[in-house]
């Protein structure tokens, strides 16, 4: 381990939104994952990693200006790291824990940036690979490293990270993508609570979805299977619901960010804005990077 002469790496991961997925259960955290589709974000976070001046002292991280234990975070950096004193300091663009994969862009993007502090000479994929394991193993995600490690509206067809998941993309124009936040919904404490009945529902809807995604794979399909799975799923919330069938007597069709309390549409809605601030980004071609 070698560390760049550069006091500090920045680097920067986009977000993602899931509409459907399916749980693909494996003990190995490489091969775990989920299957879906998903819309990759221009807003995300931006990452400084640094070494401690003080080589004895622990790892510090924070998130947006506050000290933080981030156990995503925090494991890429007992893997990538070791002892080094390093810190890390993520800033989102996005609301963290309401369903814009924010643990997968802080952990890939602190990946990437270790790897160019500490001159590993890692590959993206391999960056991506302890990223992706840090997600499932903390339980704060399933897929979405690996669509913010290459940007788009991604299908994962098979789950895992870049060089062992498989992905396709659906072409689009450059659209903006405007959501609504209700709140936190941390995937962890939804998937346990709602056992193995929860899991079942996902997985039977999240397969019909992408099963309707593939007889047609444009953005319009992408959101009517969303939509039908928020319905069938069991995760969908009152008030999520309130504001889809709203969005839908304006004409359009809504859905919920997964596994969040957060509802998103393709372009502009004068609808969606009665139920509170809304967020607005283009969807992102590009994948994570260093600045």
């Amino acid at each position: 381990m070698n560390p760049r002469k550069e006091k500090v790496v920045k680097t920067y991961s986009p977000s993602h939104i899931t509409g459907f997925f399916a749980i693909c259960d494996h003990k190995d955290p490489l091969y775990k994952g989920s299957i879906g589709c998903g819309i990759v974000l221009e807003a995300g976070c931006v990452t400084e990693v640094s070494l401690g001046k003080n080589l004895l002292e622990n790892a510090r991280i924070t998130i947006n200006g506050v000290a933080e234990e981030a156990p995503t975070t925090r494991y890429v950096v007992e893997h990538l790291a070791g002892t080094a004193a390093v810190c890390v300091s993520t800033d989102f663009e996005v609301p963290v824990g309401c369903g814009f994969g924010a643990s997968g862009a802080g952990a890939l993007s602190t990946a990437l940036g270790l790897n160019e502090l500490l001159s590993l000479n890692m590959t993206v994929n391999e960056v991506a690979h302890v990223a992706h394991c840090a997600e499932v193993e903390n339980s704060t995600g399933l897929g979405d490293v690996m669509a913010e490690t290459y940007g788009g509206v991604v299908i994962r067809r098979k789950p895992g990270p870049p060089g062992i998941g498989v992905i396709d993309r659906i072409p689009h124009r450059n659209e903006k993508i405007s959501s609504v936040v209700f709140g936190p919904k941390l995937t962890k404490a939804v998937l346990a609570e709602g056992g193995e009945e929860l899991k079942r529902q996902i997985n039977e809807a999240g397969k019909n979805a992408l099963k309707a995604l593939m007889r047609k794979p444009t953005l319009e399909t992408f959101m009517r299977a969303s939509r039908e799975f928020s319905l069938r799923s069991g995760l969908m919330s009152d008030t999520c619901k309130d504001a889809i069938e709203a969005v839908d007597a304006e004409g359009k069709v809504a859905s919920v960010a997964m596994i969040g309390e957060a509802v998103f549409v393709i372009g502009e809605s004068e609808v969606l804005r009665e139920f509170g601030a809304v967020n607005e980004s283009r969807i992102s071609d590009a994948g994570v990077r260093v600045l």
